[in-house]
């Protein structure tokens, strides 16, 4: 796969892979972040999320995700538009749904499965086409409470059907540690806007590798304001990217 057709399925794909549509006060997933944890949604229950990233293209997500018994789903979409007036893809559109499953074997431990299908939905017919599979695990230390890691291990399966066809096979991977202080950790000023939570994320999507740091603040009953700063390593000449998102909970009846 030469240097352009890997930074086409990038620039294609990464409006459908960005979503984690699970974003909870205590978790480092969801929102923007990319690896996400082994914990699902209660039944009957919904969150709203958004966020925008900005670098050389200014990408805008809206989703939402309800659980409902054992599992939960979500749908998204987003959309991305490149400020750079040459470029081979100036505004593209994708749209994705997702399924995903965990289980508490104890206090500490944590195991899940999740499902992605997105598509790029302008422009039309889509070109491009990418499922998603991934093994989840959380680890909540039980002599270190305020602290979390999550690990991620899966493929990506991107089908080309309206280029040459076929299909390509990616591996995935992503480790995160996230870390809730208690109540007297943090200044006084900081613990009275909410409970905040800081998140570092080392991931790896479609042969590049990537570094992200960030914090978030719960506000309300299961609210939360996200920034993060993405930056992207060795196999990839994109550059850093700010993140700003809001997560707030839906009503069900």
């Amino acid at each position: 796969m030469n240097k352009r057709d890997l930074k086409h399925g990038l620039q294609c794909t990464a409006l459908l892979l960005c979503a984690g549509v699970v974003p909870m006060a205590a978790h480092a997933a969801g929102g923007h972040h990319a690896v996400d944890d082994a914990a699902t949604l209660d039944s009957r229950s919904c969150l709203a999320d958004a966020w925008i990233g900005d670098s050389s293209t200014t990408l805008l997500h809206l989703g939402a995700s309800c659980g409902l018994g054992p599992v939960e789903l979500g749908m998204s979409a987003e959309h991305e538009r490149s400020l750079n007036p040459d470029s081979d893809f100036p505004s593209q559109t994708g749209l994705e749904l997702q399924m995903k499953w965990a289980q508490s074997l104890d206090e500490e431990v944590a195991l899940g499965l999740s499902y992605e299908l997105g598509i790029d939905a302008r422009p039309f017919p889509p070109e491009y086409a990418l499922s998603s599979f991934n093994g989840l695990f959380t680890w909540k230390p039980a002599s270190w409470r305020e602290y979390a890691v999550h690990l991620n291990v899966g493929t990506d399966i991107v089908d080309k059907g309206g280029n040459d066809g076929g299909s390509e096979d990616y591996s995935r991977w992503g480790v995160a540690l996230e870390w809730t202080p208690q109540a007297g950790r943090l200044p006084e000023a900081m613990t009275n806007m909410g409970q905040w939570s800081f998140v570092g994320e080392r991931y790896r999507r479609f042969e590049a590798d990537y570094l992200r740091l960030g914090f978030r603040i719960g506000v309300g009953r299961n609210g939360n304001f996200d920034v993060s700063r993405e930056q992207g390593l060795n196999g990839t000449d994109e550059g850093g990217r700010w993140f700003f998102g809001v997560t707030m909970p839906l009503e069900i009846r």
